[in-house]
């Protein structure tokens, strides 16, 4: 499985994306690239694309985030479609600058909140993992979240890690999210089970075979 680590890589490699000094950025000829798709795409000259993922073929869907997605497979073609969607949303993010990740868990995406909401909306089933600093018992689920992620990750599941303090009113209003660590189990964009405060690995496990079983409802 490639890592995140080998995926920046071939970003940067392919001109995806740039060294600036605030991070890793998309480049203008990234952006340029993208903006004619985006337009070609709102006119009705260029189709989406034919490996479309179905959190992609709703009609409401942004153009831009599409003529990102397919501007990256075009040069990516081996990336999952999975993979190319968490690439393609924070290629388009708003928010300028990487998200906080010293808290986050192996095998999990740091991401801004916005990002997290447009993602959660997008893919069937995640993990999202609320952190903040200074904080012990975010210090001791990490290493179960870790455990269960890391090394061998349940298969259609995204995990995603978000820094609680950025976003504190978005994650109130989205998922009454009021504190950190809070470990969100989503289904269908919407939330099925949380844990507040420290779960052990296998109770963690055992919710995220419960999600992985449960049909997503029809929007």
């Amino acid at each position: 499985m490639t890592t995140a680590t080998e995926t920046v890589a071939e970003l940067v490699t392919t001109g995806v994306v740039e060294v600036t000094p605030t991070g890793l950025a998309p480049s203008d000829e990234f952006r340029a690239t993208v903006s004619e798709r985006c337009t070609a795409i709102e006119d009705g000259r260029e189709d989406a694309p034919a490996d479309l993922p179905e959190a992609l073929s709703a009609a409401d869907v942004d153009p831009r985030l599409l003529a990102t997605y397919a501007t990256l497979r075009e040069r990516h073609p081996d990336v999952s479609t999975t993979r190319a969607l968490v690439a393609s949303v924070l290629l388009d993010s708003s928010k300028s600058g990487p998200p906080p990740a010293s808290g986050a868990p192996e095998g999990f995406v740091p991401v801004h909140g916005e990002d997290a909401v447009r993602l959660v909306d997008l893919c069937a089933r995640c993990v999202v993992y609320v952190w903040r600093d200074d904080c012990s018992p975010c210090e001791a689920i990490r290493p179960n979240l870790s455990e269960v992620f890391g090394t061998d990750p349940p298969e259609g599941v995204l995990a995603l890690s978000v820094y609680g303090p950025d976003c504190a009113a978005l994650l109130d209003e989205e998922y009454d999210v009021v504190g950190g660590p809070t470990t969100l189990f989503t289904l269908g964009g919407s939330v099925d089970a949380r844990f507040v405060g420290v779960a052990e690995a296998d109770a963690l496990e055992h919710e995220i075979e419960t999600l992985r079983t449960r049909s997503v409802r029809p929007s």
